[in-house]
């Protein structure tokens, strides 16, 4: 997935019934915004209705991470596509309260959001079944 300034980080994809699943693990700092945002960009331009930001497994993120979830709720709210960011762990939700940006961790709608994503239905035409950048053949 090219090159990164971050000691660990990936991101990976899972599109089911036109919402996607975005898993992000690892550092989210400088090096690996990029990384991210051409993750969303790519599913945004798929022109998928949601995106479900997971950050169970983050395990750190510093303001250049930050901004970028906020440019992506942006997007989000400006394209007409659902966002939700949940899995957020307690130093993360700290910093998102320290930063008055906690409204943009809406565990509910991510519930209705998984709920739409685990239904028995066939994925989007075209669509992968998982981005990660890596080689499975």
């Amino acid at each position: 997935m090219g090159s990164s300034a971050s000691e660990f980080f990936s991101v990976r994809s899972d599109l089911r019934n036109e919402v996607a699943s975005v898993v992000i693990q690892g550092e989210l700092d400088l090096g690996a915004v990029p990384t991210l945002d051409e993750q969303l960009t790519s599913l945004e331009q798929d022109g998928v209705k949601a995106i479900i930001l997971d950050l169970r497994d983050l395990s750190f993120i510093d303001s250049t991470g930050l901004r970028a979830l906020l440019a992506a709720s942006g997007r989000a709210a400006n394209d007409g596509h659902r966002l939700a960011i949940v899995g957020a762990s307690d130093p993360a939700r700290r910093l998102f309260e320290l930063t008055g940006t906690e409204r943009i961790l809406n565990q509910p709608e991510g519930l209705r959001l998984l709920d739409l994503f685990t239904r028995d239905s066939p994925r989007r035409p075209g669509g992968s079944p998982e981005r990660d950048g890596s080689d499975h053949g």
